[in-house]
């Protein structure tokens, strides 16, 4: 397993940027990339039922992408400062947490704004991973997906944003959710905290949009690819909060005739997610509202990244 960012150009003619990270064991010696893999895979839960499957898993976090229609953000994503803060934002929350996974059988892609300079991000990034790693262009993403999967038997697809941060086991989760006899499935969290960085307090967030989008904390999209009519991904199912309704009523326009099926599997136990809500004085003002309703929460980091 090689750690690689591919730029797209126009026409996807692109540069391939390849780097060895280097990882050390208990003994400070150097792992190969073959014992390095071999590592991951033993940590990588996969049912008796599964044995024989071929499963890819990708990770997918949306950066200067204009996902709000309001000329305010339009403008604000381009800003350097702005750019510089979500890389910070996501060096010091996202990263670390997928760093810290027990499984790392996934690749990151990094889903880059059309009109965003992606070398620019890329330099400004440098980022140093353990995992794979790429950086596309929105628009050249569906045509990714279906060009690599094409040998696999489940695709499993998840979005998380760069300002989240997720518990150490939850690759592994998802795997043990899938089922090769339910062609689409939904799974995800809706019981994690809300940081804020301005006061280094954590407090409570949980149940929202009453389980049905489960703020998208990890909500992956698990799909069984020769029972369905494409590669999709969990992006297909528009936003947050409408993903579980939006697969209920569109699953036969995926190609698949039987309705036996669990659209949505959300854990119920303790915090899984934490939402970060940023020391940024740009878009996220209206934090503070947010907090008026929130309880402060005892919340230990320790535990949640399984140490």
């Amino acid at each position: 397993m090689t750690s690689s960012c591919i730029i797209y150009k126009i026409k996807l003619k692109y540069i391939e940027i390849k780097e060895k990270p280097k990882i050390k064991n208990q003994n400070n010696l150097y792992i190969t990339e073959s014992e390095k893999a071999k590592i991951y895979s033993e940590k990588c839960y996969l049912s008796p039922d599964n044995s024989n499957i071929r499963i890819i898993h990708l990770i997918i976090t949306r950066f200067l992408i204009e996902f709000w229609n309001t000329n305010y953000f339009a403008k604000l994503i381009y800003k350097y400062e702005y750019i510089q803060n979500g890389i910070r934002v996501m060096k010091k929350y996202l990263i670390p947490s997928l760093e810290n996974q027990s499984c790392k059988s996934f690749i990151w892609i990094l889903d880059i704004g059309n009109k965003a300079n992606i070398t620019f991000v890329e330099l400004l990034a440098n980022f140093k991973l353990s995992f794979e790693s790429k950086i596309i262009y929105h628009k050249y993403l569906k045509k990714y997906v279906r060009k690599i999967t094409k040998d696999f038997d489940v695709l499993i697809t998840t979005r998380i944003d760069y300002d989240d941060r997720i518990y150490y086991d939850a690759v592994n989760d998802v795997r043990k959710a899938i089922n090769i006899n339910k062609p689409m499935l939904i799974y995800g969290y809706h019981r994690g905290v809300l940081y804020y960085e301005i006061d280094n307090k954590y407090y409570e967030f949980y149940n929202t949009f009453n389980n049905e989008g489960a703020m998208s904390v990890f909500q992956s999209l698990i799909t069984v690819l020769n029972k369905v009519n494409d590669s999709y991904i969990i992006n297909d199912l528009i936003s947050h909060t409408t993903s579980r309704k939006y697969l209920l009523k569109s699953y036969k326009s995926f190609g698949i005739k039987s309705l036996n099926y669990e659209p949505a599997i959300f854990d119920s136990g303790e915090a899984k997610f934490v939402w970060v809500r940023q020391k940024y004085s740009g878009i996220y003002n209206y934090s503070n509202e947010i907090k008026k309703y929130l309880k402060a929460y005892n919340f230990n980091l320790s535990n949640f990244y399984g140490k």
